[in-house]
């Protein structure tokens, strides 16, 4: 049961903080690809603590399933607020499906370095 909080947790992170780059992308003029960043920040706590409290694996899947919401509910988020739209006819079934899958391997790669580094200083050996 905890597994699923911390899962629906990460993912609700993921599209809140989609809505709120939007925002502030359109407010403060910046190009919403930055946002990116934040993002990379959000996978990689979440892997770590993932690693830390379920395991390595946990925190790989974590990433994982936090790279598929990013790409669709994500994604929808910041279409709908305007940033992530794109021009019109310009969003092909098979243009999806590569930032899709690009999106996913990242977050997926999120989660072996924020994963990794959890299970590497979560073990603590007395001297």
């Amino acid at each position: 049961m905890q597994a699923l909080k911390f899962f629906a947790l990460s993912c609700l992170v993921v599209i809140v903080f989609d809505g709120v780059a939007s925002v502030a992308s359109l407010a403060l003029g910046f190009p919403y690809t930055y946002a990116a960043f934040g993002s990379a920040v959000f996978y990689i706590a979440f892997a770590f603590f993932a690693a830390r409290k379920f395991g390595f694996l946990a925190a790989v899947l974590f990433g994982f399933a936090m790279g598929i919401t990013d790409a669709t509910l994500g994604w929808a988020v910041s279409w709908a607020i305007g940033p992530g739209r794109l021009a019109a006819g310009t969003l092909t079934l098979s243009a999806w499906l590569y930032t899709a899958t690009f999106v996913v391997v990242l977050g997926a790669i999120y989660g072996l370095v924020g994963g990794g580094i959890g299970a590497l200083t979560g073990r603590r050996r007395a001297a």
